[in-house]
């Protein structure tokens, strides 16, 4: 069911009927929550204006009631997590980072660590990831003791003669995915490699001796994903490049910041966001940076249609067109295998490579990670911060450079 999920999930592949209703949607949502006010609610009451704001993007009015609600001298407070989480989430919508990671931090104190929290601290880390680098180290630093300790509790609920759960729990290898990532962060912060090791030896630990196999495939895909950090590019058997000139290029680039952004040919959100690929050399924090589409062939690709030929969009999305689709833009053809390589399981999915071709980022971002100021300006600055270049960058001769940030970027906004 995944591709189906993940082609679901972008509002860009819904029809103009749905997307209608949608904002229209949106439209009652504001109209009904700007018709309240908090001071009239209380309870859980409270959570379920901040449900109705934020469905019309209403975030101060969701900051307003998840905050009276979190205040409140209650005996008992059951959608404690629910209005951390609203809150957390229109806080970085608003782009307050450090009232969303104070209010971070005192959630993971207050509520026990469900898939609630998980995916509101998770939201909460991937924004900062890169530009508060420091603040989302310190949030994981907080709360992987907590996924350890679930960890330990999905072992013992997995045991034949164990009692039936009494709350939701998040299947081990989610937890393990998360704990696992913040090593990849403590790497991007360039923590002692000791630390690091200490960090990914724990979670290692809290596993059981065997495993299901639907614990057991996906971990190992985390595995592979994260032994590629700190090391070089793996080699990509690439069978065309759709750019002009039809020209294989190194990669990754040398003396450069290398970007790859990898996706397979069913993901028709992902070959829109080719259209806006740099057609050259662009430049991050004065760094000479790349960025390539890998675009893992999993259908054969049709044949290159005529010039005039509009029996594509007569028919509607069709994978073998993909390649045809990204004609003439900076992306590179290669197997269906490259998305196992990385444990690319969700797309579109990111690699960034230093200036000596060292693999610091593998993860997969919103289809918003190209904007200016986006996911991937934001990445390439930390890892230039991170790990620059020994020489002076300068454009390539001809290029044509993009946007010239002098500090990391602004973190992106999150998806509703």
């Amino acid at each position: 069911m995944h591709p189906l999920e993940v082609t679901r999930h972008s509002f860009a592949n819904w029809s103009d009927i749905e997307i209608a209703a949608m904002k229209v949607t949106i439209a009652q949502a504001a109209k009904a929550c700007a018709a309240r006010d908090a001071k009239t609610f209380s309870g859980d009451t409270l959570v379920d204006y901040a449900h109705l704001c934020g469905l019309g993007q209403a975030w101060p009015a969701v900051v307003d009631a998840t905050s009276r609600y979190i205040a409140e001298d209650a005996p008992a407070k059951p959608r404690l997590n629910e209005a951390y989480a609203y809150l957390i989430h229109a806080e970085l919508y608003l782009k307050m980072e450090p009232p969303a990671l104070m209010h971070a931090k005192a959630m993971l104190a207050a509520v026990p660590y469900d898939p609630v929290t998980a995916e509101a601290i998770g939201e909460a880390m991937e924004y900062m990831q890169f530009v508060h680098t420091n603040d989302a180290l310190a949030l994981g630093t907080l709360r992987e003791p907590l996924v350890l300790a679930r960890m330990a509790d999905a072992v013992a609920a997995s045991k034949p003669d164990a009692a039936p759960a009494t709350e939701q729990q998040q299947p081990l290898h989610e937890l393990y995915a998360a704990g696992l990532a913040f090593a990849g962060l403590q790497q991007l912060a360039k923590v002692p490699a000791a630390e690091v090791k200490a960090t990914v030896a724990a979670l290692d630990a809290a596993l059981p001796a065997t495993l299901e196999p639907d614990e057991a495939l996906p971990i190992a895909t985390s595995r592979r994903r994260y032994v590629l950090l700190g090391k070089p590019l793996p080699h990509l058997a690439a069978t065309a490049y759709l750019g002009v000139p039809n020209i294989l290029p190194t990669l990754p680039a040398a003396n450069a910041v290398t970007a790859l952004l990898l996706f397979p040919d069913w993901c028709a959100q992902c070959v829109r966001m080719g259209k806006q690929f740099p057609e050259t050399v662009f430049l991050v924090t004065n760094q000479e940076s790349y960025l390539y589409g890998l675009l893992a062939e999993t259908v054969p690709p049709n044949k290159p249609r005529a010039k005039g030929d509009s029996s594509a969009a007569q028919t509607g999305f069709n994978p073998a067109d993909s390649a045809e689709a990204l004609r003439e833009t900076p992306t590179l053809a290669v197997a269906p295998e490259t998305l196992e390589l990385f444990g690319a399981t969700d797309v579109p999915f990111l690699i960034i490579t230093d200036t000596q071709g060292v693999v610091r980022v593998l993860q997969p971002v919103g289809e918003d990670a190209l904007a200016p100021g986006s996911t991937v300006d934001s990445a390439i600055a930390r890892v230039v911060a991170q790990w620059p270049n020994v020489r002076v960058a300068r454009p390539a001769p001809g290029a044509t450079p993009g946007p010239k940030p002098t500090a990391p970027a602004p973190a992106p906004t999150p998806r509703p």
